[in-house]
C-alpha cells in the first residue's frame, strides 16, 4: 500500500530544504512539483486560475527545454512526472484529477511518495477530511513551524520582491499600510502563524502528525535527520542532508532590519503564536 507524505506549511518556514532533504536523503520519491496546490485548489484556498497559470509557465519551459536540447538524457521518469504534472495542473479542473495521477509515471515503483505544500495548513476541516481520504488515514504529515515575526517579515519580503522600490523606508512603510488595512493577504498570513489550529486540526484526522522547528531543520542536523527517520520510518541519510543544509537555500530567507516600533507591533499582533511555539519547542528553539 502506497504511503504518502504529506508537507502541510508553512510558508515561509523552510519547506524548500525540506523537500529536498527528503528527495535527496531519503527513499521516499517527492514530486518535481514541490508545491502541487492540489487541496487548496480543490477547497478555494487558492484561486485556480493561479495554478493554471503557474503550470502552463512550468510547461512552456519544459516544452522550450525540449526543443533546444541537443541531448535529451535528461528525459528520464521524473522529468516525464513533472511534464505530466504540468500538463495535467494546466489543462485540466482540479475536480477531474485523480490526485496519484500526478505522480505518474513512477507512483508503482517507490512506497513512498511525497509533496510539499504550504498551503494545505489552511485548509477548512472538510479540506483536511478530503485530503484524509485521497492519500488515507496512514499518510504521514510534516508541518513546518518558523518564529511568526520572522515568517511574516520573510512572506512580506517574497511580496515584495521584484518591485522597482524596494528601500528600506519604503518596505517599512508598505508592511505597516498592510497591517493597519488587513484584507485577504493579512487574514492569510495570520493563518500561517496559527500553528495550533492547523496542528489541532490535522490531529483530529491523521493519526501521525509531525511539527517541525524551522531553527531545528537549519541548525540540528543530526537530531532533525534522527526524528524523520523515526517517524517516517525509514532512514534519513546525514551525510547528504548536511551537504544539503552546508548550501544556501532560497535567499529570501534573509530579512530586513525593522524599527524597534514596527517589530513590537508584529511581536504584539503574533505574541499567543509565539507563546505556543514556545511550548512546544521551548523558548529558544524557534528564534529565527
Amino acid at each position: 500500500m502506497t504511503q504518502f507524505v504529506i508537507g502541510i506549511g508553512s510558508q515561509r518556514a523552510g519547506s524548500t530544504l525540506l523537500h529536498r532533504v527528503l528527495e535527496q536523503c531519503s527513499p521516499i520519491y517527492m514530486n518535481p512539483v514541490k508545491e502541487l496546490h492540489y487541496f487548496d485548489t480543490l477547497f478555494n484556498v487558492r484561486n485556480e486560475s493561479v495554478l493554471k497559470h503557474f503550470s502552463v509557465n512550468q510547461l512552456n519551459r519544459e516544452i522550450e527545454r525540449i526543443v533546444k536540447a541537443e541531448d535529451y538524457a535528461f528525459i528520464n521518469k521524473r522529468f516525464k512526472n513533472a511534464l505530466r504534472t504540468n500538463f495535467l495542473l494546466a489543462t485540466k479542473p482540479v475536480q477531474k484529477i485523480d490526485y496519484i495521477d500526478l505522480f505518474r509515471p513512477v507512483a508503482r515503483h517507490y512506497e513512498m511518495l511525497g509533496e510539499i505544500t504550504p498551503e494545505y495548513m489552511i485548509l477548512p476541516e472538510e479540506g483536511i477530511r478530503k485530503m484524509r481520504e485521497v492519500v488515507g488515514e496512514n499518510a504521514k504529515i510534516l508541518l513546518l513551524a518558523r518564529n511568526p515575526v520572522k515568517r511574516f517579515v520573510s512572506a512580506f519580503k517574497l511580496l515584495m520582491h521584484g518591485l522597482p522600490n524596494s528601500k528600506q523606508l519604503v518596505f517599512e512603510e508598505e508592511m505597516l499600510k498592510i497591517l493597519d488595512s488587513g484584507g485577504e493577504w493579512m487574514r492569510v498570513q495570520d493563518a500561517l502563524n496559527d500553528y495550533e489550529t492547523a496542528l489541532t486540526r490535522y490531529q483530529q484526522e491523521f493519526p501521525h502528525v509531525l511539527m517541525l522547528s524551522h531553527d531545528a531543520l537549519f541548525g540540528a542536523v543530526e537530531e532533525t535527520a534522527a526524528l524523520l527517520s523515526e517517524f517516517l520510518e525509514t532512514q534519513i541519510s546525514v551525510g547528504n542532508y548536511r551537504k544539503i543544509v552546508g548550501t544556501k537555500v532560497n535567499a529570501l530567507d534573509d530579512t530586513k532590519e525593522l524599527s524597534d516600533g514596527t517589530i513590537t507591533v508584529l511581536e504584539t499582533r503574533y505574541s499567543e503564536n509565539q507563546r505556543y511555539l514556545n511550548d512546544v519547542f521551548g523558548k529558544a528553539a524557534c528564534i529565527a
